[in-house]
């Protein structure tokens, strides 16, 4: 009979369960960016994504569904096919561009961003901001960056980039987004 020191076994079977863990992690990425997304609003099973680009810009509101979605804000981003740049000190939590906008010359990304350039402001709505007098949803803007935000099945995510000086008093109305979110129940 071999005998194999304690520690030697001890140690491979760490590294062992570490790399599993890394493998299922790796899946589970996978999985979430390889899901499907279709133009328009989620109707059943799915997280809805609107990307305004505000007042002072002429570009169309992005408008996405992505069917099945489990995972954070960020990665709805990415599942929705849609280009998210972070800043350099935070590459995966702060979004600086969406959608190559702002562009290079007006936001390098290095740092947070200058609120007198504008910068993304990140929303929610979800059925539990239903009022229910009128049955309408509203836009809450969001206490956690989308890297932290896990959206639920028949939730909307929004974003909408703002420059300070158009903002009242350092706040921004949430009803500013141009797509009025009808959050769901999903089944």
């Amino acid at each position: 009979m071999i005998k194999v020191p304690f520690r030697a076994v001890l140690i491979s079977l760490i590294a062992l369960v570490a790399i599993g863990g890394l493998i299922n992690l790796e899946m589970e990425n996978r999985s979430t960016l390889n899901q499907s997304f279709t133009n328009g609003a989620c109707s059943s099973n799915g997280t809805t994504l609107v990307i305004d680009f505000g007042p002072d810009s002429d570009r169309d509101p992005i408008f996405k569904c992505v069917v099945d979605f489990h995972g954070t804000g960020w990665q709805l981003m990415e599942s929705a096919g849609v280009t998210v740049v972070g800043t350099s000190e935070y590459p995966e939590s702060f979004v600086c561009r969406l959608e190559d906008f702002p562009d290079n010359q007006r936001e390098h990304c290095q740092g947070t961003p200058d609120p007198s350039n504008g910068s993304w402001v990140y929303f929610y709505s979800t059925i539990s901001t239903l009022d229910s007098a009128t049955g309408a949803s509203t836009w809450q803007r969001s206490p956690v960056g989308a890297a932290t935000r896990t959206p639920n099945c028949g939730d909307y995510e929004g974003w909408l980039f703002r420059k300070q000086e158009t903002e009242t008093a350092g706040t921004i109305a949430s009803n500013e987004i141009s797509i009025e979110p009808q959050p769901f129940a999903c089944k």
